[in-house]
C-alpha cells in the first residue's frame, strides 16, 4: 500500500533507491547554497521535504516531546533521511526540509515545473 504522506508515489520509490550518501549530497548542497539545477533532483527533493514538514496550506505539527526522539543512539548508523515517518519527527529533519522547500519550490515554480502542490 503506497505511503499517504508522499506527494507522488514515484517520487517515494526513487527517493528511497537513492543511497545514504545521496540524500546527505542533496542536504549539504542546499545549506551551503549550491543548488542543483536539475528540475527532476529538485522536484525529488522537494517532495521529500513535503513528506516531513507537509505541503503549504497542510502543515504538518509534531508534538513537542517527539524532540526526545533527536537522541535515539540509532540515529548515529541509519540514514535520518529516508523517508520513514520514524525519523520525520526530528527537530534537524524538520529544519532541513524547510531548507529544501525554500531553496527549491520558487526554482521549480520558476521553470514552471508542476510540483504536485495541493
Amino acid at each position: 500500500m503506497p505511503d499517504r504522506r508522499w506527494v507522488r508515489e514515484e517520487s517515494r520509490v526513487a527517493w528511497e533507491a537513492m543511497s545514504r550518501r545521496e540524500h546527505a549530497a542533496v542536504l549539504r548542497a542546499v545549506r551551503r547554497g549550491q543548488l542543483t539545477r536539475d528540475p527532476a533532483t529538485a522536484l525529488l527533493a522537494l517532495h521529500w521535504a513535503w513528506t516531513v514538514i507537509g505541503p503549504p496550506g497542510a502543515r504538518r505539527r509534531y508534538p513537542w516531546r517527539d524532540a526526545f526522539l533527536d537522541i535515539r543512539p540509532a540515529a548515529f548508523l541509519t540514514d535520518i533521511y529516508d523517508g520513514t515517518p520514524q525519523n520525520d519527527v526530528r527537530t534537524y529533519v524538520r529544519r532541513d526540509a524547510r531548507r529544501v522547500e525554500a531553496a527549491y519550490l520558487p526554482f521549480l515554480e520558476s521553470l514552471r515545473v508542476e510540483t504536485g502542490r495541493r
